[in-house]
């Protein structure tokens, strides 16, 4: 029983992963352009939600890789001792390169929806912050206690196997695994912030009218609160953005007193602090 278990507690964790990760581009990615536009926490925050995605695509594909390896002997060209070698070592580096990326990432993820808690105190908020400092503090504690091991591990392969080419075969199957993650991860972006124009679909026709984008194009912003859901990452869009008429009409377009975005004449740097203020940065 345990024999199967095992295997199916792997797949289960890696199918987890995998959709948590795509959960996180996809939503990363809704919101790329206008975080590069609006900057400060807004981007830093993305930034975060997108080395989250890649980590967790790393993760996966590396235990995919390492369970290859295992279940062919090293692929069938090494000995079982070489073996246990690759996968040691690929373990090992993985799991250091994966820490360094969601540990600082999640702190930041974690204080900023504590921050979000206090602002907007509801549930919703309240469940998001307690089960991203969960998760940081679970992921923090793990990797004090598993990293020094990690690199000692490393350190003493290198050392009694530094003329072999199991070394460097386990240094290209990481390398391969952080590669394959980054493309993942930057397809989804790319893909949602191609298919979601926050700016487009919030003011309509502004890229018809001649508009550059950018929040400055805009004669007056309202934004709805950034509420963004971090588990191993969970990263959400701005919800409930509401854009004042485009700056600079072209003939016929209408009068700004007759636009139905509002008539919001606020400065850009207001609007942007009404932005931080609203996500509690």
């Amino acid at each position: 029983m345990s024999a199967f278990i095992g295997p199916f507690f792997i797949v289960i964790m890696c199918a987890l992963n995998f959709g948590i990760s795509v959960w996180n581009a996809n939503s990363v990615g809704k919101i790329w352009t206008e975080a590069k536009y609006i900057g400060g926490g807004v981007r830093i925050l993305a930034t975060c939600g997108y080395i989250m995605a890649v980590a967790g695509f790393t993760m996966v594909y590396s235990i995919i890789l390492m369970a290859i390896i295992g279940a062919t002997n090293g692929f069938g060209y090494l000995s079982l001792e070489q073996s246990t070698l690759l996968l040691q070592f690929v373990g090992d580096l993985s799991y250091i390169l994966i820490a360094l990326a969601i540990i600082p990432t999640g702190i930041i993820i974690t204080i900023n929806s504590l921050v979000v808690f206090w602002k907007n105190k509801n549930i919703k908020t309240g469940a998001i912050g307690a089960w991203n400092t969960f998760a940081t503090v679970s992921n923090v504690v793990n990797a004090t206690r598993a990293m020094p091991s990690a690199f000692g591990r490393i350190f003493e392969s290198v050392r009694k196997n530094r003329d072999s080419g199991v070394i460097v075969l386990a240094i290209l199957i990481v390398a391969l695994c952080v590669l394959g993650g980054y493309f993942t991860a930057s397809a989804i972006v790319k893909r949602a912030d191609r298919k979601y124009d926050l700016f487009n679909q919030v003011a309509p026709g502004y890229a018809a009218a001649g508009g550059q984008g950018g929040p400055q194009q805009f004669a007056g912003q309202q934004y709805g609160q950034n509420q963004g859901q971090y588990g191993q990452g969970q990263y959400g869009q701005p919800q409930g953005h509401q854009y004042g008429q485009p700056a600079g009409y072209p003939p016929g377009y209408g009068q700004p007193e007759q636009s139905q975005y509002g008539q919001d004449r606020r400065s850009m740097a207001e609007r942007e602090a009404e932005l931080r203020r609203r996500q509690g940065m």
